[in-house]
């Protein structure tokens, strides 16, 4: 049975998870199975799709007094022929209506399991999100684990020039990037600059926590070695012309970064945390340290530093790792796989009961 898939994404904000819909809505759309989007009203991933080729469906995805959604998300899915639903985060998935299609939802980290309750199939990205299921009483049979991946085509941008921020090209550079939160660890990097001598840090990102960071950063008389870029949307431009990554989450279910930092051989200096522990082999794809540690955070950037050729194998063996095991080729053919042997199972059901 062919797949006809529509997926629904229901966050008007921008961050990881957002980019990574966007990636599989472009994929989705390319293999030919994809029958359509459908995102929040006047979202950033409705503002991102707009020029693509991708057949966009907005809906408010809004609370009690919606009388939209209700009405318009299963007419969307019956015009499009939807046979499997693929949902992103709650919003979209707590308001995907029952019909004949299979609901799959799709989970990046450990949310509350009462909001997918209604999920036929669950796909989680790490063997973590796997045993969260499990602890919520799913079943073998009904989760499924299918990781990121990143594709070639948005490690093509144009290089950000050092030059750009000041930066000269003769010093170590160190990028971090993400939301300016204190869960994703901003402060941990500023406090390891202080023993990371020469080293320039590149911080991209915006949030609640930024003005923390840069408070912190004036007391500790680093402002004249730290570059605040704010929110960039071209984080492949930036991650070439940095020397070492660093991924300071104190708490990261996966860590799409580490699958981009390591699409430009960079060395990744992390720390430990379901997601990175999973995709990193300290040591040979990357350096994971203890939380709450900028000295062992420090200490392992100061070690890539002095040691170039060590820095340069475990840049080449990230590169490895994520054009093999978390190409988009990879992962498509895990995604085809699994639906297509979703819709058997479904038609061999009907068979039998017939």
């Amino acid at each position: 049975m062919a797949v006809r898939l529509v997926q629904a994404f229901g966050s008007r904000h921008k961050g990881g998870a957002q980019r990574f819909f966007l990636r599989l809505a472009g994929a989705m759309e390319e293999s030919g199975a994809q029958h359509g989007v459908i995102v929040k009203r006047n979202g950033w991933c409705e503002e991102q799709l707009r020029p693509t080729p991708v057949k966009t469906h907005s809906l408010p995805f809004g609370g009690a007094i919606d009388l939209i959604t209700p009405v318009m998300y299963p007419r969307i899915l019956r015009k499009a022929r939807a046979n499997i639903v693929l949902t992103h985060l709650e919003r979209a998935t707590k308001r995907t209506p029952d019909g004949p299609w299979i609901h799959v939802g799709r989970l990046g980290g450990y949310y509350e399991m009462k909001d997918y309750r209604h999920c036929d199939h669950l796909i989680g990205i790490t063997p973590g999100c796997l045993d969260h299921f499990r602890k919520a009483g799913w079943t073998e049979d009904r989760i499924h684990l299918i990781p990121n991946f990143v594709p070639a085509r948005e490690q093509n941008a144009a290089v950000v020039k050092r030059a750009d921020f000041q930066t000269s090209d003769g010093v170590p550079l160190i990028l971090w990037l993400g939301r300016m939160e204190h869960e994703k660890g901003p402060d941990m990097v500023v406090k390891a600059l202080r023993d990371v001598p020469r080293a320039f840090l590149w911080m991209a990102g915006s949030g609640a926590y930024e003005e923390t960071v840069k408070a912190l950063a004036a007391e500790l008389g680093l402002m004249d070695r730290i570059r605040f870029l704010g929110w960039r949307d071209d984080i492949h431009a930036l991650l070439p012309a940095a020397d070492i990554y660093i991924c300071a989450s104190r708490f990261e279910a996966h860590g799409n970064i580490v699958l981009e930092a390591w699409t430009h051989g960079l060395p990744i200096v992390s720390v430990r945390s379901p997601g990175p522990e999973h995709l990193i082999d300290d040591g040979r794809t990357g350096l994971l340290i203890p939380n709450e540690a900028p000295e062992a955070m420090a200490q392992a950037v100061n070690l890539l530093i002095a040691d170039p050729a060590l820095a340069r194998r475990i840049g080449d063996a990230g590169r490895h790792e994520v054009e093999t095991v978390y190409s988009e080729q990879a992962i498509m053919k895990q995604y085809h796989e699994l639906f297509e042997r979703l819709l058997d199972g479904r038609a061999r059901q009907a068979a039998n009961s017939a």
